[in-house]
């Protein structure tokens, strides 16, 4: 960004602003990097020694390394601009940090504005030294037009919330868990690959514990194996837990000091959530496995046919409406046309049939009563 500043054509103004606030860290180097650099009352600038990723400090030697680097480009960009070097260099060797006044008063920036409007009076007329060569502003009764984000940067904006990039884990697991268990549905496997290809963009917006998305994986290993094994819920409740522990771990544990966390009730929801997906599939696949069959062959064991012809043992049976040859199973019995049969099993084209044999209640006679006839 301040490669970018310094080799600009047209002349840059940063304002760090409003009352209160500050630019630390990079945003100094960003501020002092502008042609012009200016302040509101009651900010602050500085605070620019390096660090690493995670917020904790780095070894002596790159540290030596990236301050010299950075103190070296302090130097070129306040000898360009007329600016005090000594106070910058200090933000990054000493992370000196200066309030507006102190700022200004020692030539560290150019202007102290109360507001954007003010800003542009004072600058009227400045020289600016760009890389082409200096350039005089001419800012007296400028219009302000403010750019705001667009959708793009808004959806951007969204993916850096660890909580968003969570749920777009739960998202991709969901959806291809859902295409596992029920092939050829398509568009939860398209949403899910969808929701993953974003959650690793995200990701790369972090520093995280990647041992939590080992867990996070292995949950989505074990809901997939419950499904297929007899576990009957048992690796979904370790998949649930986890779930949970390697989400706090990935994003909770890895992370910049007092950065952006997932919160913790998002992650015990949608465990909840994964839960009783899992668990509904689960019931409907053993409440499946336990029907009884009732097409192919396998489904004709037990139903019942007519006889077309006599069965002496062999001849011709009506099953579902179509002609059978069937022979009994009992080759010394026979069936008259008409009877019911009932099916043993399919043997080729044939029907192993057996007579259908009807129970009736024995009526219960009392011996010792009489008639007579008068």
């Amino acid at each position: 960004m301040t490669e970018a500043e310094l080799n600009s054509t047209v002349p840059i103004i940063t304002y760090v602003s409003p009352a209160g606030g500050f630019a630390a860290s990079a945003g100094a180097l960003v501020t002092l990097a502008a042609p012009v650099a200016a302040m509101a009352p009651t900010t602050r600038i500085g605070a620019s020694s390096p660090i690493a990723g995670t917020g904790a400090d780095i070894g002596s030697t790159l540290k030596a390394k990236l301050e010299n680097d950075l103190v070296a480009s302090l130097k070129g960009i306040q000898d360009r601009y007329g600016r005090n070097f000594t106070l910058a260099a200090a933000m990054v060797t000493k992370s000196a940090s200066y309030d507006d006044v102190t700022a200004y008063n020692n030539h560290l920036i150019d202007y102290r504005a109360s507001s954007l409007g003010d800003l542009l009076d004072q600058v009227n007329g400045h020289t600016a030294i760009l890389s082409a060569g200096p350039v005089t502003l001419h800012t007296a009764s400028l219009s302000v037009q403010t750019i705001e984000p667009g959708l793009f940067d808004h959806f951007y904006a969204l993916l850096l919330d660890p909580n968003v990039i969570f749920l777009l884990f739960i998202i991709a697991m969901i959806g291809i868990y859902l295409e596992i268990s029920h092939p050829g549905i398509i568009l939860p496997g398209v949403a899910g690959g969808i929701a993953f290809v974003l959650f690793l963009f995200g990701v790369g917006s972090l520093t995280p514990n990647w041992a939590g998305f080992a867990l996070m994986v292995l949950a989505f290993v074990l809901l997939v194996m419950d499904l297929r094994l007899p576990a009957h819920g048992v690796l979904t409740v370790g998949a649930i837990i986890s779930l949970v522990f390697g989400a706090l771990l990935f994003f909770n544990s890895g992370g910049p000091y007092n950065g952006p966390m997932v919160n913790p009730v998002v992650v015990y929801s949608m465990a909840a959530v994964i839960g009783l997906i899992s668990f509904a599939l689960i019931t409907l696949v053993v409440r499946a496995q336990r029907r009884p069959v009732t097409t192919g062959t396998e489904g004709m064991i037990g139903t019942k046919a007519v006889a077309l012809t006599p069965l002496l043992p062999e001849g011709r049976v009506s099953y579902g409406g179509e002609d059978w040859a069937a022979f009994l199973d009992d080759p010394t019995a026979s069936v008259d046309e008409g009877c019911e049969v009932q099916v043993i099993s399919v043997e080729e084209l044939r029907l192993r049939v057996q007579p259908v044999r009807y129970h009736y209640p024995v009526l219960d006679i009392d011996s010792h009563s009489t008639t007579s006839l008068e």
